[in-house]
């Protein structure tokens, strides 16, 4: 087996996925090392090292799928109307001129993953304000997170919204 991470199915980029899966790691290791009561073993810090291994999966999972297109790329150095030098992010066999910007359909990826980073934000206010209205918290503090979480719901239900039709038109283009 070749220590070479260069020519593995990671390429050049297997550094930039290694960080990201050792990030996993260490909250899982600390929610390991917790559970068996080793460090802080309280439900709190459990709580938010489990949040904290849920973003940093979620930040590898992203870091494969750039690679996956980093890899996948045309590469071609071109020139643009500017006498900007680029090279080419579009996948390798595209039609038409080289460009380096996100396509349309990487960038309704790109408001998907912010619409679920929304979503993930509702989900985790709610959980906490749950516990609390349930155990008869009427404070500002409640009433002001579940204000906020119902306007994140408002933003999220528009943007889920407009990027339905988005995806929607970009399907019929093809």
């Amino acid at each position: 087996m070749s220590d070479d991470t260069t020519t593995g199915p990671w390429g050049p980029y297997h550094d930039h996925i290694g960080e990201g899966l050792a990030h996993c790691a260490d909250y899982l290791g600390r929610l390991q090392r917790s559970l068996a009561g080793e460090i802080a073993p309280d439900r709190h810090y459990f709580g938010d090292k489990a949040r904290a291994l849920r973003d940093a999966s979620v930040g590898l999972l992203r870091r494969a799928r750039d690679v996956e297109r980093w890899l996948g790329a045309c590469d071609a150095d071109y020139e643009d109307e500017g006498g900007t030098v680029g090279s080419c992010a579009l996948p390798a066999g595209h039609a038409g001129a080289h460009d380096d910007g996100p396509t349309p359909a990487e960038r309704l990826a790109e408001r998907a993953d912010a619409l679920t980073a929304v979503a993930t934000e509702v989900a985790d206010t709610l959980a906490w304000a749950t516990l609390a209205v349930d155990a008869g918290d009427d404070s500002a503090e409640v009433t002001d997170a579940l204000g906020a979480a119902a306007r994140r719901l408002g933003e999220l239900r528009r943007g889920a919204g407009q990027l339905a039709d988005q995806v929607a038109a970009l399907g019929s283009r093809n």
